[in-house]
Formats: structure tokens, sequence, C-alpha cells
């Protein structure tokens, strides 16, 4: 997550040990650099500034940051009502309204003020190869850097919440022919059992009070590396005053199902083994962390999006009592979760469904069981003012479209490949003390590139060199965009798994709102709450007329434009006019 704060003739003091981002030309003296509003130096050492926003449909003018005069610095001392510690922020540890509070602090590394202006770099030789801890999870990363074209998120942290689901969840590929663990897996006496898993766990924060009818909720989905730590990467939009303002709404945020920030996934303990002794009397050949724990590796089962969105409607449900949610929001994959919601709880009526019928499936305020098809159109419906309702009441889907096309998956695809390729992959068995980090590496340069835009790498390098007094051309020049790509991929496996960056990539490709369902058109049509889908005219990976499909199938639908050079991270960059389209949205609707 980037700053938006500007910096103009300050100090920059570039703390490096013996690695920096070699595309950075910093000395140690005072230089006069301006920081763009997302963020960025300029790598010429010129000042940019960018143009005030207009959107093209609403002809309303977007706020604009200005580059001189003032550095606006992330005070997040107010991000939880009723707390403000030394700039650490407190979540609201629980629903209950009114009730008692213990909460858990996160400390707010990614909202250093800028008006400091120390950039700090870690040496990557600091920080273990390993990506896993001992709960196999992420890294969490404590290396917040301001530079250009940097790495979208923050701090990274897998502390909250866990939701257990009570009872074996089953997956959408439950019974389904295809979806099924390894041999291995299904040969052990404790095999994974396909299409079911157990413990099913999600990690997930909160922000702000609960009120007494338990409704005033919203959702807010990450993306493919995020984390349930909304502050590490949409911290502009929360707290008081902003889109996802702290004294209106509760706001939860829950890690997606199979990531490694909290919630179960293929880096978490295999269930089934004595765990508590290294795993000593597992079969050989089952994957293990660093400690010789077991865990599931590959053999985690098939997670697809609709998994991820029912489990988090459980939990919801079930575990927060909530009752009715006002928005669902999120980018990316974040949107496509967005999209799930819409299409499971933004419905009242499944496809051929009478109003009649579909009313009868209300019984003493809970849903009829026996008519209500799990991952269905309308599944989840709420009693709300005496009438039966979705749960979700509306949604802001962002940067995604229905279903993830071929052109998405293909470049998820060349991921994978650039991860397989590694000789240390070993079909998903490598050695935890080393792992295909180079692969990985790979998959996120192919990633950052996917992200932005052929001006915005224009823009940013050009064909500038680290070092002029180098060769121009030929496998030695030292061209600025590749330092660049190769310190993100750098950066990026010190904080996240190879297994589970394949794992996520496959639930992302698993995205249709249409399979088994219906057709797109059809499914869509079933969806009754308002939608304000937001689509940015410059994003590549999710060009705009898939977000154009969305607003014209859904019924009350409406499209709003982001303006961004910055290609599909405009969802992140652009957080003025992502913030100034959300909360007219919710300002204007229920």
């Amino acid at each position: 997550m980037r700053s938006r704060g500007a910096i103009v003739g300050r100090t920059i003091n570039a703390v490096v040990g013996d690695m920096k981002p070699p595309w950075v030309k910093l000395s140690t003296s005072t230089v006069g650099l301006a920081a763009l509003d997302d963020g960025s130096i300029p790598i010429n050492g010129r000042e940019e500034r960018r143009r005030g926003m207009v959107s093209r449909l609403s002809h309303t003018p977007m706020a604009t940051t200005s580059i001189k005069g003032s550095s606006r610095h992330h005070d997040f001392s107010t991000i939880a009502k009723g707390h403000t510690t030394n700039g650490e922020i407190m979540r609201s540890p629980s629903p209950e309204v009114n009730g008692p509070s213990i909460s858990s602090s996160l400390s707010a590394r990614r909202a250093i003020s800028m008006k400091y202006t120390t950039i700090r770099f870690k040496s990557s030789s600091s920080r273990g190869a390993n990506n896993n801890d001992a709960n196999g999870e992420c890294n969490d990363n404590d290396n917040d850097t301001r530079t250009s074209m940097d790495d979208e998120y923050g701090a990274m942290s897998s502390s909250g919440r866990t939701y257990a689901h009570p009872t074996p969840y089953r997956l959408e590929s439950y019974g389904t022919f295809g979806h099924s663990t390894s041999t291995l897996a299904m040969s052990s006496p404790r095999r994974i059992s396909p299409g079911v898993l157990h413990p099913a766990n999600v990690a997930y924060n909160t922000y702000g009070t609960l009120n007494a009818t338990r409704d005033n909720v919203l959702v807010v989905c990450h993306a493919l590396t995020g984390n349930a730590s909304l502050e590490a990467w949409w911290g502009d939009l929360l707290g008081p005053g902003k889109a996802f303002d702290t004294d209106r709404y509760y706001v939860v945020c829950c890690n997606i199902l199979g990531s490694c920030y909290g919630s179960v996934g293929p880096s978490s303990l295999r269930p089934g083994y004595d765990n508590e002794n290294g795993g000593n009397d597992a079969i050989g050949g089952v994957p293990r962390n660093r400690l010789n724990q077991p865990i599931y590796g590959m053999d985690f089962p098939d997670v697809s999006v609709r998994d991820t969105v029912r489990l988090q409607l459980l939990l919801l449900k079930n575990e927060l009592r909530i009752s009715s949610i006002k928005c669902v929001i999120g980018g990316s994959f974040g949107g496509m979760q967005a999209m799930e919601y819409c299409v499971m709880a933004g419905a009242t009526r499944r496809a051929g469904c009478q109003r009649s019928e579909c009313d009868e499936r209300l019984v003493g305020g809970m849903v009829d069981k026996d008519r209500v098809v799990p991952y269905g159109v309308g599944e989840f419906v709420t009693k709300r003012n005496g009438r039966i309702e979705p749960f979700v009441r509306s949604a802001v889907p962002i940067a995604c479209g229905a279903a993830h096309t071929a052109w998405q998956i293909g470049i998820s695809e060349t991921q994978r490949q650039a991860i397989y390729a590694d000789p240390r992959w070993n079909g998903g068995r490598f050695d935890p003390h080393d792992p295909p980090n180079a692969g990985l590496s790979v998959a996120r340069q192919v990633a950052m590139i996917s992200y932005r835009t052929p001006y915005g790498y224009h823009k940013k390098f050009g064909r500038s060199l680290t070092d002029e007094s180098g060769p121009s051309y030929g496998s030695r020049a030292p061209w600025q965009v590749k330092s660049y790509l190769e310190y993100q991929g750098t950066k990026f496996v010190e904080r996240f798994d190879p297994v589970t960056y394949v794992k996520l990539t496959e639930q992302m490709d698993s995205h249709d709102v249409g399979r088994g369902r219906g057709s797109i058109e059809q499914v869509l049509s079933q969806v009754e709450i308002p939608v304000c889908v937001l689509g940015i005219d410059s994003d590549v990976l999710y060009p705009l007329r898939e977000q154009e499909e969305l607003a014209r199938y859904m019924p009350n639908a409406e499209l709003k434009i982001i303006h961004s050079d910055a290609g599909h991270d405009g969802f992140l960059l652009e957080q003025d006019q992502v913030a100034a389209h959300i909360k007219s949205f919710l300002y204007s609707h229920d």
C-alpha cells in the first residue's frame, strides 16, 4: 500500500544494507524529490503531478492531491472507534453491541507518517528463505517500502480472529468427478476426503461497532495475495468519515479460504497426524514444513471462489449473527467474491422460481434448507422489515468480470508454469528449507506486468539504465525495469508460499457465476440488489467491457469509471476516486 502524501525537498534516508532497489538512484544526502500522489518517487528526480479526475459518467470532480504545500500522512489513531493509542490500530474484537471489548492491536507499520520521509529497504539476506512459519503461515512483511511502482501492499499479517466451521465443510466440488486429492492422500489411512475440509478455518478482522439491529455491516473482500488486515491495503478508505466509516458501519474483512494469512490452506497442518511429535508416524512423502510437521501442500483440496464466499456467509450469519449486510465491496479477486455474494445472497428467488414459491422458503425466520440448493442463486435470504429480502442489500464489485476468461486463465497458467519449471518444485513436494523461490519470483514478475499498462511502464522506466556507464543493450544491460521486476520478485518470496500461490490462482480460475446455474445473463438477471460496478479505463487484465457486461445484465446496476494510467492496480492506487464512488453509492442506497 502506498502513501498518498506529498514530499518535497526533504531528506530521504535509504538504509539498504547490501541491497537496495537498484532502479532507484538515491544518495544519503538531502535530495529534492517530489513524491507522486500514489506514493512513488519519479525516477529522474523531476516533479510530476496528477490531473484532477472527472468522471465521464457523472461529471463529478474527483478529489485531487496537491504535490506541493502539504504532506498528508495516514493517521490510524482513530481507525477503531474509541481507541487512540500511539498510532496503533485497535480492532473491535466482538460483535456484541456495547459489550465488553478485549482489543488486539496491530502496529500500523504501513502508516509510517510520510512527514518523516525515511525510506528503508531491508536486505533480503536478513529474512528467512522459507515462507512458512511454525504455524504454516506466510511470513509477515515488515519491510514497508515507498518506491516507484512498488508492491501494492504494506505490512502483511495473519493476526486477527478465527472462525472454525463446526462440522466438516463440504466444498462445491463434493461428489464431483475430477476434483480429488493426490494418489498418496487417497491411499493413506488418514486420507484427505475429496471435496471436504475439516477443520475449515477463516481468519477475519472487524472494525467499528455493530448496531442493535445487527445490519450496519460492510464486508470488504481482498485480492489475490492480500489478507484480512484491511488497513494494510485500503487504509485510506478505512476510518471515521471515510468510505468505510467506522462511526457508521461495522466493517468485516475475511481472509480467503486457501490463503496463508490465517485461513486454512496448503501450508496449514495436515489433520490426522501426531503433529506434536513432528509427524513421526506419518507416511513418507507427505509434505512437511520446516519443523517437519505434516502439512496439506499440494494435497489441499480444490477450492472455488464460491467455497470462499459461502464459508464467509456462514461466518457472518452463525458466528457474528449478522441479520443483514448493507454492502459487499471488493476489487480484482475481491470483486469476484463480491459477485458471488450478489448471486448467493443478493437474490430471493432462483431461476424459474415464482415469488409465491420463494416466499415459502422462509420458515420461522429461517431458510427451509430442504428447498434451497447449496451454492445456488438466492441461497442466503433474511427476514427484514417483515419481508423476505436478500441477505446482502448492495454490492460494489471492482475490476472483475462474471467469469475468468481464457485471457486471464492463460496469464495465471503462465505464472504457475514458472513455478513448475523451477527444479526445486518437485511436483509440489519440495524441501521446505529450499523452496522454489526462483519460480515464484518469476511468477510474481509476470503478474506485476499484467497489473499495469505499457504507458505506465514507459512513463516510469522508458529505456533508462540503473548504471549509465554500463552496456546500453545485451544480456548485461542494467535496465531499470529489469531491476524493478527482480526486486519485486525477491520481495514477494519473503512473504508468500509457492503452493499457496498455485492454489489461489487456480481458485481465481474457478470464477464463473454461471457454472451449474445457467447462462451468465440468466444468473445475473436474478440479482435484485443495487450494484455499483467500478471499472478502470486502462485495465488490460480485466478490461472495461467485462464491467460493462456486469452492469448490462444485472437489472439494478450502474457502471462508474476509474480514470487511471495504472491499469488493473488502479483499484488500489486511485483511492480518492474509489472512495468517492463508494461513499456516494452507500449514501444513496438504503
